[in-house]
């Protein structure tokens, strides 16, 4: 391994041009890690050193490419991790987010240059304020993808740097980008329409769909400084003075909003969205993903971007009441029975069965600390529910809290009955509370015991789930890795013995599969 550069504060490397190929070529062998550590470090030290900014912006040009790389080799150690972090998956995050601040920052600061030590910066100003302005879009994608809020600071950035171009008159000026070309009107639309797609409800899987759509599309849009859609309750606007993303035009005021012209997007959505029913998304170009969840997020995506509304069916109700959280079937089949679990295999020794029970203790479930036995999460606060949902936040999540999108989760009432439902919206605030959109499933549960037939394993929790409303079939909850077509079940319930047969698979996350199911 090569030896990496010391981090010592001072011993700026990258002074000059020359300088920092030398640089680049020492840390080349270097682990990611040491690499993000290296680029942060020098980065904050050239924005203290006075090069002029000539120099300055060819360094950072040669910098460029391996902090993409970097950061995407490290964006693998915590996009879609469960949260809260641990504190190492913290670290990670952390720091790669410093390090695209840092970038945009030491391109933002070019402009000032412009109107000082360096005005021939000015023929470049495209090219400064693309830089900066994907290197902020680069940061919203990071918290996304961990599900973390954006932070105010990175709207005003973006809404600054769009200004800045925009009084340059380089809006539309093209920049080269890998093996084409781009512009700021185009960068700047295409960030606000992927936060504008509520990417703390969206799988990483679907949040990738979301960039193939724009990267496919954006450039049908544009940007206004009048209105482009009559409608108020339709139309989208940014204010550029603010620190938030594009909103429906009646929830803003104010003379220095631009106006997002989509409506060519609008056709294209609708277009693709008649095409699902007989190509596949790959087809398609919206990447390798299955034709029902991306057929589901066109769908959303036009409510988001050009519908009046949230697209929400039932009505939401304003709520104050504490609920438990728990987030294992072991938790949720205790919390249903009321009891240890008892696995009907013979021949189990007591300490055996006390193990597979998997408890310790028999107190209840207190906040922040819940027995071993339920392995119930703290107490979350319902900020608000309807019938098919609730929306939950938890100010002090424990170190015990490990929530990941579409996971299944059990919800203890204060009246004591357990609902299961799923994660579909999920995010960090920057305060630290957790918000979780919590869909429930509409059918009542009955915790019983499964294991795949004809092989010598042995019985394990699972859920039964009545069929729902309409032609809903009734369906099992096990765990990850069971489901496979036609598999056959040996199953308990209610001290009786069934083989059942596994159909179709309903839908699945980090702790659960859910399936169908017939008399085998």
């Amino acid at each position: 391994m090569a030896t990496v550069l010391s981090a010592t504060p001072g011993l700026l490397k990258i002074a000059s041009l020359a300088g920092t190929e030398t640089f680049l070529a020492q840390i080349a062998a270097a682990l990611p890690a040491q690499r993000q550590a290296q680029l942060l470090t020098q980065l904050k030290l050239l924005v203290d050193a006075g090069i002029p900014g000539g120099e300055r912006l060819r360094i950072l040009e040669a910098l460029r490419n391996v902090t993409l790389e970097t950061q995407h080799a490290r964006s693998r150690e915590y996009w879609g991790q469960p949260v809260p972090f641990d504190p190492d998956t913290r670290e990670i995050f952390e720091r790669s987010i410093a390090l695209w601040r840092a970038l945009a920052d030491a391109y933002e600061s070019l402009i000032a240059d412009m109107a000082g030590a360096a005005p021939e910066l000015a023929e470049q100003a495209e090219l400064i304020c693309y830089r900066a302005l994907r290197c902020t879009g680069f940061a919203m994608t990071a918290h996304n993808r961990a599900y973390h809020a954006v932070p105010g600071a990175l709207w005003e950035q973006l809404h600054r740097l769009y200004a800045f171009a925009e009084s340059a008159e380089v809006t539309d000026t093209p920049v080269s980008e890998g093996d084409g070309h781009s512009t700021v009107n185009l960068a700047y639309l295409q960030i606000v329409l992927a936060q504008r797609a509520n990417p703390d409800s969206l799988s990483l899987l679907q949040m990738g769909t979301v960039d193939r759509v724009l990267a496919q599309w954006v450039a049908l849009g544009r940007l206004s400084k009048t209105p482009v859609v009559a409608d108020r309750d339709m139309a989208l606007a940014v204010d550029l003075g603010s620190a938030q993303g594009a909103r429906r035009l009646k929830n803003l005021t104010g003379d220095n909003l631009r106006y997002l012209d989509i409506e060519k997007i609008g056709v294209q959505l609708r277009q693709t969205a008649i095409a699902l029913k007989t190509q596949s998304p790959d087809k398609l170009g919206l990447g390798m993903v299955p034709r029902d969840i991306c057929a589901k997020l066109i769908l959303s995506l036009h409510t988001d971007w050009l519908a009046a509304g949230t697209g929400r069916g039932d009505e939401r109700k304003t709520a104050g009441f504490n609920v438990l959280m728990s987030g294992t079937i072991a938790a949720m089949h205790f919390n249903i029975s009321g009891k240890p679990f008892a696995p009907p295999d013979a021949g189990l020794s007591s300490r055996a069965r006390f193990d597979m029970a998997g408890f310790e203790r028999v107190d209840g479930p207190t906040v922040g600390e819940a027995s071993v036995r339920s392995r119930t999460l703290e107490t979350w606060t319902v900020v608000n529910q309807s019938t098919t949902g609730i929306l939950g936040k938890c100010n002090h999540p424990s170190n015990a809290t490990r929530l990941t999108h579409n996971q299944l989760l059990g919800l203890v009432a204060p009246n004591g009955k357990t609902f299961l439902g799923v994660a579909q919206r999920l995010v960090i605030e920057t305060d630290g509370s957790t918000l979780l959109g919590f869909q429930l499933l509409r059918t009542k549960a009955h915790a019983v015991a499964a294991r795949v037939a004809n092989i010598d394993t042995p019985y394990d929790r699972a859920l039964l789930l009545d069929g729902g409303s309409g032609s809903e079939a009734p369906s099992i909850v096990v765990s990850p890795g069971t489901y496979a077509p036609s598999r056959v079940l040996d199953m308990f319930n209610d001290g009786r013995p069934h083989r059942i047969r596994l159909t179709g698979l309903i839908d699945s996350g980090s702790n659960f599969e859910r399936a169908t199911y017939t008399a085998a």
